[in-house]
């Protein structure tokens, strides 16, 4: 994992959301602690932005939408997951051939 050090300031600049946002993000831990932030977090740090400048989402408000946001993620991997688990027992029944018995007793 990539991680880059920097004050809160220049985090503060670089993803252009103000120390406060920063700070509470990282107490509700959707971020990890200031100033050692995992390279991949600036993408989730972006749509926050997005969220707050372009949709007007207030910061309190955040928490629920990047929750939702995680619970639909998982839920994608868990059908792509059962997709895959379903396309491969299909597969193996084409393979498995059965034989029909009688029994008698």
């Amino acid at each position: 994992m990539l991680v880059r050090r920097m004050s809160l300031e220049e985090l503060s600049r670089v993803v252009g959301l103000p120390v406060s946002v920063l700070q509470h993000l990282a107490e509700l831990g959707y971020i990890h602690p200031i100033p050692q932030l995992p390279a991949a977090e600036f993408d989730e740090l972006r749509r926050i932005r997005r969220l707050i400048d372009d949709l007007e989402v207030p910061v309190d408000v955040i928490d629920l939408v990047l929750s939702m946001r995680w619970r639909m993620l998982a839920m994608q991997r868990e059908i792509a997951r059962l997709r895959a688990e379903l396309a491969y027992r299909r597969a193996l029944d084409r393979v498995t051939t059965w034989v029909d018995a009688d029994w008698y007793e």
